[in-house]
């Protein structure tokens, strides 16, 4: 243990140094030093290279390590993987380094970091399948490989997302850095030992980074720390016990840059916004936007990151059983959390996935009217049309009212509680506001009477309205036509009735007065 502090306090004291003089160079000369965008919390000119006194100062500590163990002077702690890794990570150092200096599109980015994956997988560093047999070897490799780059290009983005407040990448970077050396140290102490490196390198660049900072981390030490990450959590993960350490277990570790990412992609996809675009709706400006200072997110977010820190440990040592309550609590804490923040593009798939719930509801009411319809077309009792809309009506509407032509009310057909003509059917004590009155038409082009619905202000409407205006109008006026022609109760006959012939379906009345439906 005792190689792994020495080498990380001298590495923290290097990086401070090497950060330093970075630093003065860049102002001297202007360096990558653009004037603050519109998104950008700060309001100064601040150079952005901070990645390039990380990589100079673990690329030294890692090369004089190496040499060292060649000689005997330290233990061989530095192996062939972490090689193939650190060796790999200068073109995800490069291609950052060329962003900060001369922006760079964000296809050359994704290009170089799907490059560099692919590297880590022919190199044998790569996440594995625990049922290699399920698939053919040519499947099975490309699983492999899609998976392995997925991680890679995830992680590298994640950390390039939250480098928006002073301190906020390289400390949630740092957390991480526990779990996997944690994870490590029993078996692997090459990785073990480069975290060491890494987090030393880190933290004597946190020294300026932190608020008020002198110096940004940049495209070139987000992409650079966070594919050194993403390699030794890949190298790690061929020793693990089982798949679920494999998989659940650096997502853990990596929640708060995942967790942002993963809303960055779900909020632009959502809004119709470009999913490499920047903008200023990062979990971190949210915090921002409550009334937190800077320093208070930074230490929020860093609570967040040493819970989940926690919570990974928690699975290291525990077994697969904690599996379940560990991400149980991760998955409440972040959407509790993602609630507070007030996303207006969560509100609105909120909203949606309310409307698709109604709309189990809207099939209910539907069959409803067309079963209801069915029995109008077959019912010859005027006070059974009046039992069957309200069976049908009342869970969206408080109330009806049938008038029926003078031609076709008979006393003896229409009992009560028809009146003249005409009844009014309320289920509910409400104000008398029709949303909705049709004449009814019979199929010979008889005008039957009129149907008026009331509803309170402000009530939903689930119910499909073309079916009242449609099916359910036809069928009430064949219900009445047969209940004023049921031979059982009255000797009317409808053929020798002198009735008025509507001409054209433009002749109908319908009046919607202010016809409201939440799915319109």
């Amino acid at each position: 243990m005792f190689q792994y502090v020495f080498s990380f306090a001298i590495t923290v004291v290097a990086s401070a140094l090497v950060t330093w003089c970075v630093r003065n160079v860049a102002r001297r000369y202007g360096l990558a030093m653009p004037k603050p965008a519109s998104r950008h919390i700060h309001s100064i000119p601040t150079p952005r290279l901070g990645g390039v006194a990380v990589f100079l100062t673990f690329s030294l500590a890692y090369g004089a390590c190496l040499l060292a163990g060649s000689y005997g002077w330290m233990p061989k702690l530095v192996t062939a993987t972490t090689s193939r890794i650190a060796l790999i990570s200068v073109a995800f150092f490069a291609v950052g380094l060329l962003d900060d200096l001369k922006t760079l599109s964000a296809w050359t980015k994704l290009a170089v970091q799907i490059g560099g994956a692919s590297a880590l997988y022919l190199s044998g560093i790569r996440f594995g399948l625990y049922a290699p047999h399920a698939f053919s070897p040519g499947v099975s490799h490309f699983l492999c490989w899609l998976l392995t780059t997925f991680w890679v290009v995830l992680v590298c983005n994640a950390i390039n997302l939250i480098d928006g407040l002073d301190g906020l990448a390289a400390g949630a970077a740092l957390f991480s850095m526990v779990t996997i050396f944690s994870l490590a140290l029993a078996n692997r102490p090459g990785v073990a030992f480069s975290t060491t490196l890494l987090a030393g390198s880190v933290v004597g660049f946190l020294i300026f980074n932190f608020n008020p900072a002198s110096i940004f981390l940049g495209d070139g030490g987000s992409l650079f720390v966070g594919f050194m990450l993403s390699g030794l959590v890949l190298a790690e993960a061929q020793q693990q016990k089982s798949s679920l350490d494999n998989i659940f277990i650096p997502l853990i570790a990596f929640a708060l840059p995942l967790t942002d990412v993963a809303v960055s992609v779900a909020r632009r996809f959502l809004s119709g916004h470009s999913l490499f675009g920047a903008d200023r709706e990062h979990i971190h400006h949210k915090l921002l936007e409550l009334g937190l200072t800077q320093r208070q997110v930074v230490w929020i977010l860093y609570a967040f990151s040493g819970s989940c820190a926690l919570l990974s440990l928690v699975l290291v040592r525990g077994t697969d059983t904690v599996l379940l309550p560990v991400v149980g609590l991760l998955l409440l804490g972040v959407f509790f959390g993602m609630r507070k923040l007030d996303y207006h593009e969560f509100t609105e798939f909120r909203r949606l996935w309310k409307r698709v719930a109604q709309q189990r509801k809207v099939f209910a009411r539907n069959i409803a009217v067309r079963k209801a319809a069915a029995r109008l077309e077959a019912t010859y009792d005027s006070r059974a049309v009046l039992k069957i809309l309200e069976s049908c009506l009342q869970d969206d509407f408080d109330g009806f009212e049938i008038v029926v032509n003078d031609a076709l009310f008979s006393e003896t057909a229409f009992t009560a509680p028809w009146r003249h003509g005409a009844v009014k059917h309320f289920w509910k004590e409400s104000p008398e506001e029709v949303v909705l009155k049709l004449e009814l038409i019979s199929s010979s082009g008889f005008s039957v009477g009129t149907l008026a619905v009331f509803q309170r202000a402000g009530s939903e409407l689930l119910i499909d309205t073309d079916l009242i205006k449609g099916h359910l109008r036809d069928a009430l006026a064949t219900a009445l036509c047969n209940a004023a022609k049921n031979p059982r109760l009255t000797p009317l006959s409808l053929p020798q009735m002198e009735m008025p012939v509507v001409q054209s379906p433009a002749a109908y009345i319908e009046n919607e007065v202010h016809l409201r439906s939440p799915l319109a």
